[in-house]
């Protein structure tokens, strides 16, 4: 499994991150197109399930559009182990699917009745996220000095996809829901037209702040409006 190339401390952060605790949560977002505030709305809930697993949601809409995309995982030993993932996207009234079912035992993926192998780490297009953020807390609280690179295989149906992420430095954010703390990482690709950064939140379980994508002629952009961690989202039935 390369799911960390290196695990640093970068020398200019002010404290450490100590490992998340996966806290379940729900958070708000507005979105932005090139620039401009649209009526856009977006929203992640993480919660427990009855079982002891989890799940996150990650949904968005706007007039002619909706998104939903759920994963379900387990936690073994501070590691992401996905079990489920399902996407469903409406856009101006044509639809898309997507849905992998991983079975460890067999290490195998199941997608729209084919199977494929499976690798030790491998990660769905949003369970990996929550890898992510554990790995930036660990990173952080971690005495080293190097600049880290942090690497995920990803499962897109039978295809497996290489994610990087650097971590750029600290960076104090003005938003709805205040001030906030957060640490900048920049997704690593070979074309360089295209420009993905994302922030967490350094004191609240390095929720996601803002992601920017970039590209020469668009972009978009996810904006925190609130958030709440807590027990109202902590148990959810299967």
């Amino acid at each position: 499994m390369n799911r960390l190339l290196i695990l640093p401390l970068l020398t200019f952060f002010s404290c450490f991150v100590h490992a998340i605790d996966l806290q379940p949560y729900r958070a708000e977002y507005q979105g932005k197109y090139q620039g401009v505030p649209v009526k856009a709305k977006g929203m992640r809930e993480l919660s427990r399930l009855e079982d002891g697993s989890y799940r996150l949601t990650s949904s968005a809409s706007a007039t002619f559009m909706k998104v939903k995309e759920v994963t379900e995982f387990n936690l073994r030993e501070g590691l992401v182990v996905p079990t489920a993932y399902d996407y469903q996207r409406k856009v101006f009234g044509r639809k898309k699917k997507e849905s992998v079912t991983f079975d460890w035992s067999a290490m195998r993926a199941s997608h729209e009745g084919t199977t494929s192998k499976l690798a030790p780490g491998t990660l769905d297009k949003l369970g990996y996220q929550v890898q992510l953020r554990m790995d930036v807390a660990q990173t952080l609280d971690t005495d080293e000095s190097s600049q880290p690179l942090l690497a995920y295989t990803i499962a897109d149906e039978e295809k497996r996809k290489d994610y990087h992420f650097v971590l750029l430095g600290e960076e104090t954010l003005s938003t709805p829901a205040g001030e906030l703390r957060t640490v900048a990482l920049e997704r690593y690709r070979e074309d360089k037209d295209r420009r993905t950064t994302v922030w967490l939140a350094l004191d609240h379980q390095l929720l996601l702040v803002r992601l920017k994508q970039e590209e020469p002629d668009k972009g978009f952009e996810l904006n925190l409006e609130r958030f709440e961690f807590g027990s109202d989202v902590e148990v959810a039935n299967n």
